[in-house]
């Protein structure tokens, strides 16, 4: 087995490593760290056609010898990017572009349009997307990466197998068509809501909420969720969660 040793944070195969801890990094080198020894022995029991592995990032002590080569980096500079603390020899996997969503086309199935900034927020709201059967997750020009490392992590592997696209526009200039549901203390009580079998579900960033025009509002139901007095609002994706069980309840 061919081992690239590595030593120096000034090591060009290094930086780029490093890079891929970024929205931006992921996005020009194409590729992403899968981490965590659960995630990654799921992976390789069922390989993700969209998904190769590019490289085996090891330590000092430790090896997965998966291919021909492998870098190999000393401990302190594994743990640079070991983010999630895994401790845990890490892949690199490379991945195709995600592809531009059509806002003009009308909603098949459920439909989620995210603007979540957060990586772990992005991460829970796509594990529920899967479990609750959506068809698509679209991420508008504000959200962060979906294959960031803590994205991956909270999404539980789910993000890698639910098909996402890039909206490409924020969420105040998406064009109402078909049928669109956002959540709001002052819509219609969500047991009473009548849910189509297509539709496109807004969800709104923690604390500004979503950022509509008038005229989107006019042209969007909205749906509340009761709860108890004290408590002003519910997190975004335990919200998003919540809508997403009455639809797959109801259609």
């Amino acid at each position: 087995m061919k081992t690239l040793e590595i030593g120096s944070k000034d090591n060009p195969t290094f930086r780029k490593l490093k890079q891929l801890l970024t929205s931006k990094g992921i996005k020009d080198e194409k590729s992403f760290f899968l981490m965590g020894e659960k995630l990654i022995e799921e992976f390789l029991q069922k390989p993700h056609p969209d998904f190769k592995i590019k490289n085996v990032v090891t330590f000092e002590g430790q090896e997965l010898p998966l291919l021909d080569s492998q870098i190999k980096l000393k401990k302190e500079l594994f743990n640079e990017l070991d983010v999630l603390g895994t401790h845990y020899p890490m892949l690199v996997l490379e991945h195709k572009d995600l592809n531009e969503f059509n806002f003009q086309e009308q909603p098949v199935g459920l439909e989620v349009i995210s603007p979540l900034g957060d990586p772990k927020n992005l991460g829970a709201l796509a594990r529920s997307a899967l479990a609750f059967g959506a068809s698509k997750l679209i991420l508008t020009h504000d959200s962060c990466h979906p294959f960031l490392p803590h994205t991956i992590k909270s999404s539980a592997g789910a993000i890698l197998n639910l098909p996402v696209y890039l909206g490409k526009i924020k969420l105040n200039q998406i064009p109402m068509v078909g049928f669109n549901v956002a959540l709001d203390l002052e819509g219609e009580k969500i047991r009473d809501f009548k849910w189509n079998k297509n539709l496109r579900l807004f969800i709104g960033e923690e604390g500004p909420g979503i950022d509509l025009t008038p005229d989107q509002k006019r042209k969007i139901q909205f749906v509340s969720i009761p709860m108890n007095s004290m408590i002003e609002s519910l997190n975004a994706t335990v919200s998003a969660s919540i809508a997403m069980w009455e639809w797959r309840s109801s259609t």
